[in-house]
């Protein structure tokens, strides 16, 4: 077997954990490209001082995963009770797609591509939580599609950080004496 056969036999892969964080990655690095290159971000008003480039990471790569996947869980765990599963992995997503627009910051592309894109993201990451939590338990299946959300946000900070070199540097330069 060769390399890629190996890691798509492996036993993490069962429920297509692999092949799903694989096509995430991709698909999010040629989205995130796509926004930075066609729209027109310079305009997006901010009205408030911009949040430092460390703490942004922290909270997008570290907090927003786990607390944002253990929400979207309790959402679909309290639906499950009172509706069974009928509906559960539209009602769920969507809701969490909702309360990502309760502060809306205006981007320069289309909200409905915004939230179709986030709903797909979290349908996704609830189908791995429900696919591995009878076999790995839900507190493992829950780090297991936290992961998922991990790496679509650090592949949208990556990408971000390619593709505008001037995050760094205002964040580098901003902090010196005497400015």
């Amino acid at each position: 077997m060769n390399f890629i056969q190996t890691i798509r036999a492996s036993h993490l892969n069962r429920h297509g954990f692999i092949d799903v964080a694989v096509g995430l990655v991709v698909f999010q690095a040629i989205y995130i490209t796509l926004v930075i290159l066609f729209c027109n971000l310079e305009n997006v008003s901010t009205d408030k001082a911009p949040t430092s480039l460390g703490r942004f990471i922290f909270l997008a790569l570290f907090i927003a995963p786990y607390f944002e996947n253990l929400l979207l869980i309790g959402f679909a765990t309290i639906h499950e009770k009172l509706f069974k599963r009928a509906g559960l992995f539209v009602v769920a997503p969507l809701l969490l797609t909702a309360l990502h627009f309760i502060t809306p910051k205006q981007l320069p592309f289309p909200i409905f591509i915004r939230a179709l894109t986030l709903f797909v993201y979290f349908y996704i990451f609830l189908k791995q939580y429900d696919l591995h939590k009878t076999e790995m338990g839900k507190h493992k299946a829950l780090l297991l599609s936290s992961s998922l959300h991990f790496l679509a946000n650090g592949t949208s900070t990556f990408i971000a950080s390619l593709l505008d070199p001037d995050i760094a540097a205002e964040t580098i330069f901003s902090a010196q004496p005497g400015e």
